[in-house]
């Protein structure tokens, strides 16, 4: 178990989000906090609109409190290639992929849409 110190840049998940925070897990079941006012230095209209249960961030740690080893960690404070995020995006092979079984469907679900609204 590494010890974690201010200037660290960790990947956790968002467990838990409130209008102008939220909480995320960190390895070793640290948690940090995600503050409104460090996810830009632009205006952010909605905090949970950009932040949502469930998303992985990169992070750099700004403060720890010794007493609780409670973290307030920040997005702004990483560049645009530290926030990259070490997890690959899927690959899809688009390759085989066909829309053709929903295409003939389709006139088949129009008829019963409008049959359930004459009801």
């Amino acid at each position: 178990m590494k010890e974690i110190k201010v200037g660290d840049i960790l990947t956790g998940t968002v467990v838990r989000v409130y209008p102008s925070y939220a909480i995320m897990l960190f390895d070793d079941d640290k948690t940090g906090l995600l503050h409104v006012s460090e996810l830009s230095d632009h205006y952010v209209r909605s905090f949970t609109g950009y932040v949502q249960t469930g998303n992985i961030y990169r992070v750099r740690v700004v403060e720890i409190d010794p007493e609780k080893g409670e973290m307030k960690v920040s997005l702004k404070k990483l560049t645009r290639e530290e926030r990259h995020c070490p997890f690959p995006r899927a690959e899809i092979d688009e390759k085989g992929i066909s829309f053709d079984g929903l295409r003939a469907r389709l006139g088949e679900w129009k008829e019963k849409m409008y049959e359930r609204e004459d009801d």
